[in-house]
């Protein structure tokens, strides 16, 4: 019996079963990151985007709508958008040449490659630009 429990010819084996599972999940992991991190740079190329729809016309209107539907069909997914600025006009949404145009885009991500379990992640990019139109 002794002589059993001091046999060690499997030891390689299972030093070699965990180092796989280790390794897999350090690339599931990695690869999740990966996509918070691309989820975030399309949202930032939004956001720049929805931004300079706005500076240009003046105005948070129908032309940054259409430009932010373009955007969500491209990209996948629809964040939430958020305005903020000083209107010359609240009804219209036009801004005064100038004047500062921030946008805000938030999403909520989920950490895909762990199973059953969720990782949520709030994912939030603000930009600020000035109006360039003057209004009368």
């Amino acid at each position: 019996m002794f002589r059993t429990l001091k046999n060690k010819k499997a030891e390689g084996y299972i030093d070699v079963a965990v180092a796989v599972l280790v390794i897999a999940f350090i690339f599931i992991f990695v690869i999740s990151i990966w996509s918070m991190v691309t989820l975030k740079q399309d949202m930032k190329y939004m956001a720049g985007e929805l931004l300079e729809v706005a500076t240009v016309t003046g105005r948070v209107g129908s032309e940054t709508e259409a430009r932010f539907n373009e955007l969500c069909a491209e990209a996948g997914f629809t964040p939430t958008v958020q305005f903020e600025a000083v209107y010359y006009d609240i009804l219209s949404g036009k801004v005064q040449l100038g004047n500062v145009i921030t946008v805000t885009l938030t999403t909520e991500m989920v950490l895909p490659g762990f199973g059953g379990f969720r990782l949520p992640f709030r994912v939030s990019v603000t930009q600020s630009g000035l109006s360039r139109v003057y209004w009368k």
